[in-house]
């Protein structure tokens, strides 16, 4: 990578604090961001956010109080508090700390154990309030365009037991469940899981959350004609004419469902996928020739494929290699140029992940030849992307970096045409680019090019995505345990396992386990004895 791609960690902080600080954050506010994007303790992301070394905050403090001096190891002991090498502040150096950083002293603490979901009333009454812009007055910290949202589940449904709940119970919670923002979901989850210590009481709620939002998007399909039960395919009925209407609800839910399988995984989405898929195959059936049925025969090599990519992170890679050979027939029989590239990538990606990536180069020459008859920049810079790693699993250093040229230049295309897209591309953007960067350099470069690489993919994408997210802060960890520093590499794969505490994928099971075996030679320090007991905290509950 060249030198102005590798941005330091510090220039992105400072980028980034002046970027809140202009928008009226406040420093707690940009400390709770530095947070959670940079993997910091309270006390240090008060640090940082303002820029200063603990040097320099070490200078702060003795302008102020020149007659108790401390110097950066007075700061560098509070910071690691309550690690065993660190030292607690006193209430009244707390309270100086305060001062400096214009927080309160709850701000300084608030990494400490809570231990308020212990007291009964706190379990059947969760607190949620927003002020006018979306910000927390007090509670669990909530983007103001899910409060309903979180009312409903937590506190008018709050008797929902883990099981799925009975339909007629869901499906007010939701009038078109197409509208629901799982990019503020994802954000939700993420600070739940911040602000919520215990990880089974997360679990509990997110179990809960998962469950409602399944059978919500399953119960539009009761309003469709003879509809009965429509918790799985087989329940569909049979129809013997072509409903525009129906086929139209099929296409808006496409969208829905996949960034449902990104935030909530890919074991509550299989059911709803599969169900539309068939009512889109009876559509295709009964649809009249030309484009009407053109436009069904696609709808259903869509979801056929978007199963195919649900049973593939179920780890069911035979039933996702079926569903994709079908997508890829239907999507030729529609003539669907972009959406036959689009099936391709996701097949190269497919065998790449299982060892294959020979297989994984043929379809990507395959997706790339379909892509230069789609126009669709999209279309070559993903087909470029999924070559990069198919070539970069097969040790292809020279042409993984000509492919990922390639991306490159097509990505740029893409973005300098704004405008509307094919809804399967919603994932793919700049940092997708810099994620599959991380990855040739973990093949070819240095743990540092890594971190840089996932510093910017990272930055980049917003919480919406917990799927990828996860990918790439796995990236990270291994990185990190690259560099020996076990510690961060430990923290950065709990994250991912908190993340995923019940929307796991086995592909990410895969990966969390692939890296804790690495960490074996380290298996008595405290980083992995930490990370073994959030793994059995957090893997209670099988995959899906």
């Amino acid at each position: 990578m060249s030198e102005g791609r590798a941005e330091s960690l510090r220039q992105q902080q400072a980028a980034l604090a002046a970027e809140l600080r202009s928008a009226g954050k406040t420093w707690v506010e940009a400390a709770e961001i530095f947070r959670t994007r940079f993997r910091l303790n309270p006390r240090v992301a008060l640090r940082a956010v303002r820029g200063w070394s603990q040097a320099q905050a070490a200078e702060e403090w003795n302008r102020r109080w020149p007659h108790e001096s401390k110097t950066f190891k007075n700061f560098s002991y509070w910071e690691i508090w309550p690690g065993k090498s660190g030292h607690s502040p006193s209430h009244d150096n707390l309270a100086r700390l305060a001062e400096i950083y214009e927080c309160s002293v709850a701000d300084l603490l608030a990494d400490l154990p809570d231990f308020r979901h212990l007291d009964s009333a706190a379990r059947t009454s969760l607190a949620v309030s927003s002020d006018s812009t979306g910000g927390v007055t007090s509670g669990i910290i909530v983007p103001g365009e899910a409060e309903t949202l979180l009312h409903d589940l937590l506190g008018r449904h709050t008797g929902i037991e883990a099981s799925v709940p009975p339909t007629a119970d869901a499906t007010g919670l939701f009038h078109r469940p197409e509208e629901i923002d799982f990019g503020k979901l994802a954000q939700v989850i993420v600070m739940w899981m911040q602000r919520i210590p215990h990880s089974r009481a997360r679990r509990d709620m997110l179990g809960k959350l998962t469950a409602a939002l399944a059978v919500a998007a399953a119960a539009p399909l009761a309003e469709l004609p003879g509809a009965a039960e429509p918790a799985s395919a087989a329940s569909v009925p049979e129809v013997s004419r072509f409903d525009p209407a129906t086929l139209a609800h099929c296409e808006a839910m496409m969208p829905h469902l996949r960034k449902q399988g990104d935030v909530l995984g890919a074991g509550s989405t299989l059911p709803s996928a599969l169900a539309y898929r068939r009512i889109a195959e009876q559509q295709a059936r009964v649809a009249p020739p030309g484009a009407p049925r053109d436009r069904a025969v696609a709808a259903y090599a869509e979801l056929t494929q978007l199963a195919g990519w649900l049973c593939f992170n179920m780890g069911n890679y035979s039933a996702a290699q079926r569903l994709y050979d079908d997508a890829r027939a239907a999507a030729h029989e529609a003539r669907a140029v972009e959406l036959v590239t689009y099936v391709l990538c996701t097949m190269s990606h497919l065998a790449t992940w299982q060892g294959k990536p020979r297989v994984g180069i043929d379809h990507a020459v395959a997706a790339a030849s379909w892509a230069e008859q789609s126009d669709s920049p999209y279309a070559r810079a993903y087909a470029a992307d999924v070559a990069v790693r198919a070539l970069t699993a097969d040790a292809q250093a020279a042409r993984s970096q000509e492919f990922l040229d390639r991306e490159y230049a097509a990505l740029q295309a893409a973005l300098a045409e704004p405008g509307e897209r094919q809804s399967w591309w919603y994932f793919y953007d700049e940092s997708f680019y810099w994620s599959t960067s991380a990855q040739n350099a973990l093949k070819f470069h240095g743990a540092d090019e890594v971190l840089a690489a996932t510093d910017r993919a990272l930055m980049l994408r917003d919480q919406g995505n917990l799927h990828e997210r996860s990918f790439r802060l796995l990236f990270r960890a291994e990185a990190f345990a690259r560099q020996q520093n076990i510690g961060l590499a430990c923290r950065t794969i709990t994250e991912v396992v908190e993340l995923t505490s019940v929307n796991s994928s086995r592909r990410i099971e895969q990966r969390v386990q692939e890296l804790r075996r690495g960490l074996d030679p380290w298996k008595r320090t405290r980083g992995v004895r930490e990370l073994d007991q959030a793994i059995r905290a957090y893997r209670s509950q099988p995959a899906g």
